[in-house]
Order: structure tokens, then C-alpha cells, then sequence
């Protein structure tokens, strides 16, 4: 018995030693509590979950925060008695105390201080607070990327493509001024020029019956507020991450997605339907630059501003939709260095933007040939396979993306399958006409038979010199704006006697090589 008394003291002086070396070590209360859900009711936010946490005053306080905030950090926006965790406080749309883009965040007071105690959740269904909602033009896949110099030609009516693409350069709309808009308690600055530039490309396309997408592309201005701290190093880039990681960044980012969602809703400046966030956000170090880091920070950081992006331009028009960006790349090893695949990155995306309050984000996807130049795209390659392990996707296996979306740990708030929009491929001619038309012709009719794509891209409407140099010779029009057989191809794309001699050129029935989802 002595020596059983000897090893409990010994045990508990142990005990007593090692807590003494951890002075600052807090004990959590007892209880967790969990945030399910934040949506706009009315003027009103209303935040739901569940609480068993206990806080020293009896109060739960729901915290707001920024982006870029943790902890106990932000504005108390509403409290709820120990054990219930149910708060309503005002949304303030449209003002300095605005709560839309917000994450809320539950904290009590343990050992006497502010700590949080919850999960974070944002603000789901912004579009309820829209006040510009257009209709939307959905009347087909089939599309293009228009040259802007023909935009008052005839081509894309003779064509007859349903859908257009145009870059919307950040950095050019945001130089300069002339323009001034009031939100969230400041005043903004557009360049008018420029902005009038894009006015007339929304409504040009509107007027020939064009369901319009701008991508966003966050190109360097004379301010560099827009650009993620991460990617303001000299490093040259074609395009940088969007910052939402400050509050210059965040603030600038909120007002410029509601300018655009505003000016672009059917207001007399044209209508924009779909944005594109970004491009080819996969490739980093190329497309999207910031500075290297693992794939879950670097998709945390798009997240973040993405989530911006999507509840300013939804709250304006609530019939926008929003899609991520990501080029063929799929699930090719990840080199921080450069890119990521697209598939672990979208997995990143996706768990980031679930766990914080899930939306209705789209995904564009690129799926050239690979490689480039080669524009046989209906003979299978060991580049494309059916398998999520592919290293690629291009029109011979963009089922391999459509199945991914399919998860159920992927599906859209409502349940369904995220729409697909194949926002760029494009075929050389460089090897001739014929080839181009075929690959054309088997893009159409692979993307038709597929319900979950809504947009087949052409890229593009009229060669470029520069892409000529390096053997992409991808326009249907050549230099002199002449049509090249694609061009007649594209214009018959799904008529059976254009299809049948495609087939024959190709020397295959282009139909025993589709894949139907």
C-alpha cells in the first residue's frame, strides 16, 4: 500500500509541474456550437445553428467579420441568450454598416474573454436583395468570341450563335474616372471612356439577340488595390489574384461587383447574364498570379473573393449566374510553382465556399486539344481518358468533368448538378480546313449531348496575328475577315448532312465517339 500512495503522489506532482509550465493555457467551456445557415429575409439578416456552449455573461454575441478576419475580431451584430443561437439583425444594404458581404461568426466570453466559438458562415442568397433583375436571353449553347472590330458586321448573326464572350479588364475600368458611384458609404470611381467601351459591346450583342458572359480579369491598373498583397511583388503576370485579403481590397472588390451587376441589369447599358471570375485560375503562376503557396490557400484566397464577386453581382441581379474558372488541366500533380490541376483545386474551392455557407457557383472550363496545335479532337488519346485520374480534359472527355460535378458533395444549394459552360476552345487551320471543320463540327455535337453544359465557346470569331505565329490559326474567319470552311461548319453545327460529312472527312462516324450524360 505504500508504495501505491508513494506513485499517486508522484503522479500528481507530475500533474501540478507539468500545468505550471502552460500558464497561459486556456480551458474551453464545456459545449460547441455550430452556425447552419445566413440568408436575407426581407431588410433583414437572420443566422441559424445550434449552441450548447456556455458564455461567463450569459449572452451569445454573433460576431460580423471581414474576409480577412479570425478569432473574436469584427462588429457585434446581434446576441441570443446561452443555448439558443437563432440572431436577426439588419442587412443595411448599401451602406457603411452593410452586412452583406460579411461572415458571421458566434463569440463568449471564456476566462473572461472574447472567444470564438462557432464556425463562420456568409450570406447565401443574396439575390433576395436584388432590385435590377433582368431576364435572362438562355436560348441555346452555341457561341462564340467575338471580334470586336466586326461586332457590326454580320458574321454572328450568319452564324447564328446564341452566346458571346469579352474580356472585362479591371484595371482599365478602374483607371481614370468621369464615372462616380456611391456604395457603401463612399464614393467610387469608373473610367467613363472605357466603361461606355464594354456598354457598347453588352448592347450591340443584346440588340442581334447574344446572351452576353463577361470574364473578369484582373489586369495591373494605376492602382493596385485590386491585386492580392501576395501577388504585388514585380512578378509579371497576364492577370493577378483579386484581393480580398485588406479592407481597401475587400471594400473596392464589393463595389466594383455591385457597379457591374447594376449597370449591367437591363438599365439602357446592355445586359449582361453570366461572369466569368477569372481565367484559367488553375494556372497560377501565368494566369492568376500570386505568389506560390499549397492549393488550399491559394483557393481559399479565390474563395474569398469570388464569394464577393458572387453577392455584388446578385444582389443587383438575381438572375446572374457566377462561374469559376479553370483551363484542361485536371488531374495533372499539382507544381505550386505554376498550377494546380483543376480537379484538386475545384476540391479545395468547393470545401472552402461549403463550410462557410454553400452558393450556386458555375464552372467554365477550357477543354482544348492537347497538344494546341493538333486539332484532331475525336480520336482518343492517352491524354483524354474517361477516368477522374485523367490528365486532361478536352471535348473527347468532358463527361470526366460533368461526372465530378455529379458528386454529391458538389451539388449546387438546391441539389442539382452545377452547369458547365465550355467558355474557350478553340482549333487550328493550320493543318487545313478540313481539319478544323471536323473538330468543330465534333465539339458541337459533344457538348449537345451533354445536358449539363450550357455553353459551347468558339475560340474565336477571327484569326490574331499573334496566335498565327505560334501555328493557331484558330479563328473561322481568316485575317481579311474570310470564311474558312469551320465557318459553314460552325453555321450548319447539328444539321445531319453537315454532320455525315464531317464524318466522312474524319473517316468515322463522329456520333460513335460521343459520350452522352
Amino acid at each position: 500500500m505504500k508504495k501505491h500512495n508513494s506513485f499517486f503522489v508522484l503522479t500528481a506532482a507530475l500533474a501540478v509541474l507539468i500545468l505550471s509550465l502552460f500558464p497561459k493555457m486556456e480551458m474551453k467551456a464545456a459545449g460547441a456550437a455550430t452556425l447552419n445557415s445566413a440568408v436575407i429575409q426581407g431588410n433583414q439578416v437572420v443566422v441559424t445553428g445550434t449552441a450548447s456552449v456556455v458564455s461567463e455573461d450569459g449572452i451569445l454575441h454573433l460576431y460580423a467579420q471581414n474576409p480577412y478576419e479570425s478569432g473574436a475580431q469584427g462588429v457585434e451584430v446581434a446576441q441570443a441568450p446561452n443555448g439558443t443561437a437563432t440572431f436577426t439583425f439588419s442587412l443595411n444594404k448599401n451602406s457603411a454598416n452593410s452586412n452583406l458581404f460579411k461572415k458571421f461568426t458566434i463569440v463568449a466570453i471564456q476566462n473572461g474573454v472574447p472567444t470564438a466559438v462557432s464556425n463562420s458562415v456568409y450570406i447565401t442568397n443574396p439575390e433576395a436583395c436584388a432590385t435590377h433583375t433582368a431576364a435572362r436571353r438562355d436560348g441555346g449553347i452555341k457561341g462564340i468570341l467575338p471580334a470586336s472590330q466586326l461586332l457590326n458586321a454580320n458574321y454572328l448573326k450568319e452564324l447564328g450563335v446564341q452566346q458571346a464572350t469579352y474580356n472585362l479588364l479591371l484595371g482599365r475600368i478602374t483607371t481614370g474616372g468621369g464615372l462616380d458611384y456611391q456604395y457603401n458609404g463612399k464614393t467610387w470611381h469608373f473610367n467613363a471612356q472605357v466603361v461606355s467601351e464594354y456598354d457598347t459591346v453588352a448592347r450591340r450583342l443584346n440588340d442581334q439577340g447574344i446572351q452576353v458572359t463577361f470574364i473578369v480579369l484582373n489586369d495591373l491598373g494605376a492602382d493596385p488595390t485590386l491585386i492580392h498583397p501576395l501577388a504585388r511583388d514585380g512578378v509579371a503576370a497576364n492577370y493577378y489574384a483579386l484581393n480580398a485579403a485588406d479592407q481597401a481590397g475587400a471594400e473596392k472588390l464589393a463595389a466594383v461587383a455591385s457597379f457591374l451587376g447594376q449597370r449591367y441589369s437591363n438599365t439602357g447599358h446592355g445586359t449582361v447574364d453570366n461572369w466569368i471570375i477569372g481565367n484559367e485560375v488553375n494556372a497560377r503562376q501565368m494566369w492568376n498570379y500570386m505568389q506560390s503557396s499549397g492549393v488550399n490557400q491559394y483557393a481559399s484566397e479565390y474563395a474569398n473573393a469570388f464569394r464577393i464577386m458572387y453577392n455584388g453581382l446578385k444582389s443587383e441581379n438575381a438572375n446572374a449566374q457566377v462561374y469559376v474558372a479553370t483551363d484542361q488541366q485536371w488531374a495533372v500533380g499539382s507544381n505550386p510553382a505554376h498550377y494546380y490541376g483543376s480537379r484538386p483545386f475545384l476540391v479545395a474551392f468547393n470545401d472552402k465556399i461549403r463550410s462557410e455557407g454553400n452558393i450556386d457557383w458555375r464552372l467554365s472550363s477550357h477543354p482544348y486539344n492537347v497538344p494546341l496545335y493538333d486539332p484532331n479532337n475525336w480520336t482518343p488519346t492517352g491524354y483524354a481518358t474517361h477516368s477522374q485520374s485523367s490528365r486532361y480534359v478536352t471535348m473527347q472527355n468532358i463527361d470526366v468533368i460533368t461526372d465530378f460535378l455529379s458528386q454529391p458533395e458538389l451539388l449546387s444549394p438546391s441539389g442539382n448538378v452545377r452547369s458547365l459552360k465550355l467558355s474557350e476552345v478553340g482549333y487550328t487551320s493550320s493543318a487545313g480546313d478540313q481539319q478544323q471543320a471536323i473538330a468543330v463540327t465534333y465539339a458541337y455535337l459533344q457538348a449537345m449531348s451533354n445536358r449539363y453544359v450550357d455553353g459551347l465557346i468558339i475560340s474565336r470569331e477571327m484569326d490574331e496575328a499573334a496566335e498565327i505565329a505560334q501555328g493557331l490559326a484558330v479563328g473561322l474567319l481568316n485575317g481579311s475577315a474570310q470564311p474558312k470552311m469551320a465557318f459553314d461548319f460552325y453555321k450548319h453545327a447539328g444539321d445531319p448532312n453537315y454532320l455525315a460529312q464531317a464524318s466522312a472527312m474524319a473517316g468515322v462516324d463522329l456520333t460513335s465517339r460521343i459520350t452522352i450524360r
